[in-house]
């Protein structure tokens, strides 16, 4: 017989997409299919077409936005929506805890957004990203920003790892990759096609939260981390013990 502690247990990891990213909380735009655009331009043009695999996926709208560029894109995510709005291959998996269910060198890309600062130990992940990387693959990654994000970082019942851009990018150097580009990046895509009206967000940026619920004075005030690193072009040692990837169609 189950006994009333046992009844109570509710896996909260599992409604996390569900509570923290419902349509109603966060309603989907056209920002991934920008978002995916301009990374793909600016950061991949040697890998178009090739295999990426977008590390915890959530949603899946910036793994759609991907596929929808002409990658061969997989995710990877700890749960799935009860509702997914995208039907593109998601595996489901704990990478926090267990190796990547995926062959050495099977992805050319590896994207993550807002990712690494749920991890606890993301050495062990980057060691993955790095494994499951071919040869001269890319790593792309998005965090909160730390100095710009600390009074509502913690919102986020999950996160675990605050970062700051130096933080960030010599933890990835750090890992065995080759930092291509490290900055500081708004969420707002007039800029990166405007890069000259950044004086209008630095003024949007002053005024406080409090005096307007605009996405603009939003994503002004917080910037995200943005770094873009390559393996090396040779093949590395390959992981006995890493865990072999299902037969999948």
């Amino acid at each position: 017989m189950t006994n009333r502690a046992e009844a109570s247990v509710v896996d909260g990891a599992a409604s996390y997409l569900d509570v923290r990213y419902s349509e109603t909380a966060r309603p989907y735009t056209d920002y991934p299919s920008r978002l995916t655009t301009y990374l793909a331009d600016q950061f991949l043009a040697e890998h178009a077409g090739k295999r990426l695999l977008d590390l915890g996926c959530g949603r899946g709208e910036f793994l759609h936005g991907f596929a929808e560029r002409g990658f061969h894109a997989v995710g990877i995510d700890r749960s799935r929506p009860a509702n997914p709005k995208f039907s593109d291959p998601v595996v489901v998996g704990d990478y926090a805890r267990d190796a990547l269910p995926f062959e050495d060198g099977e992805f050319d890309v590896i994207f993550s957004k807002s990712v690494f600062e749920h991890i606890v130990d993301v050495s062990a992940l980057l060691d993955e990203c790095r494994r499951v990387l071919a040869p001269g693959g890319t790593l792309i990654s998005l965090v909160p920003d730390w100095k710009a994000q600390w009074r509502h970082f913690y919102d986020d019942w999950t996160h675990v790892r605050p970062f700051t851009l130096t933080g960030l990018t010599e933890c990835i150097s750090c890992h065995g990759f080759a930092v291509r580009e490290s900055r500081r990046f708004r969420q707002l895509p007039f800029l990166w096609e405007r890069p000259w009206l950044k004086p209008v967000a630095d003024v949007c940026a002053l005024v406080p939260r409090a005096l307007s619920s605009s996405k603009l004075v939003r994503f002004s005030k917080e910037w995200m981390l943005l770094v873009v690193a390559d393996t090396p072009a040779s093949a590395t040692k390959k992981n006995p013990f890493a865990v072999r990837a299902p037969n999948r169609p």
